[in-house]
């Protein structure tokens, strides 16, 4: 099998003397969708967060595409990188959070240019072209023009995945995408998630949303505590789980 696009071992994080992580280990190979599924406070998002280096890590390592990341390696030590170089690491790292966090003040499609544009150096007019695409592609070419004031929820939502499309990345991370949405708009956004999904991105995904994790993944890590408790695809984890701390979970959520 190829290697991973993807993979943490040994991952620990703590808040003072609160361990939230306590040793993550996950491989996710390039075309694979992973859903994180746990209690509030055992750790996704959080883990989620290591993975770009928005949290840095206290112990283990995390590689996407083999390199490091938030790290380099030196005589046996590991160091952490300057700003600069981590940022560069991101780029390769799309990031969807549960807040849109768009520009307010630039339409739609400024949005989805900006970071092209300003990071990978894209001339204008080509950026906007790839954006009007990216803009179809989550169905909202008619809305370009407008303001996420202008937007509802889901459409915001929609404008935030195309705008981390536009950076091409290797590797999605979509930290509860639809939580802070409502009910009516949930179905919007993960159709445009289930499509990337059948296009083969890479993606791992925190939700409580168990129809998209039945259809959608092709692995679903149960975390509580800060440990993966159980992980195996939807069918067995979904359907026929193990372990009790998962059968109770489901059956909260279920109900």
């Amino acid at each position: 099998m190829s290697e991973p696009l993807l993979r943490a071992v040994g991952v620990r994080k703590s808040y003072g003397h609160t361990e939230v992580l306590g040793g993550i280990d996950l491989d996710v190979r390039k075309g694979q969708v992973v859903c994180l599924l746990g209690p509030s406070g055992a750790g996704k998002s959080t883990f989620l967060r290591c993975i770009n280096h928005l949290e840095t890590i206290d112990a283990g390592q995390i590689w996407v595409d083999g390199e490091p990341i938030g790290f380099r390696q030196r005589g046996g030590k590991l160091y952490e990188l300057r700003e600069r170089d981590v940022a560069r690491q991101r780029r390769d790292i799309g990031m969807v959070f549960q807040r849109f966090n768009l520009f307010a003040h630039r339409t739609a499609l400024e949005n989805v240019v900006e970071g092209p544009i300003r990071v990978l150096g894209v001339k204008p007019d080509e950026a906007r072209r790839q954006g009007l695409e990216l803009l179809d592609r989550v169905g909202l070419a008619h809305r370009a023009g407008a303001y996420p004031a202008q937007l509802s929820g889901g459409q915001q939502q929609r404008v935030a995945i195309a705008r981390s499309l536009a950076m091409k990345p290797k590797l999605m991370l979509f930290d509860e995408p639809t939580s802070a949405l409502d009910p009516e708009l949930v179905g919007e956004v993960l159709e445009v998630m289930s499509t990337l999904a059948g296009e083969g991105m890479t993606m791992v995904v925190v939700t409580h949303e168990m129809s998209f994790a039945a259809e959608a993944a092709d692995e679903v890590v149960f975390l509580a505590d800060g440990a993966v408790v159980e992980t195996g695809p939807p069918s067995e984890v979904l359907s026929a789980p193990k372990h009790e701390r998962t059968r109770q979970f489901l059956a909260r959520i279920l109900a």
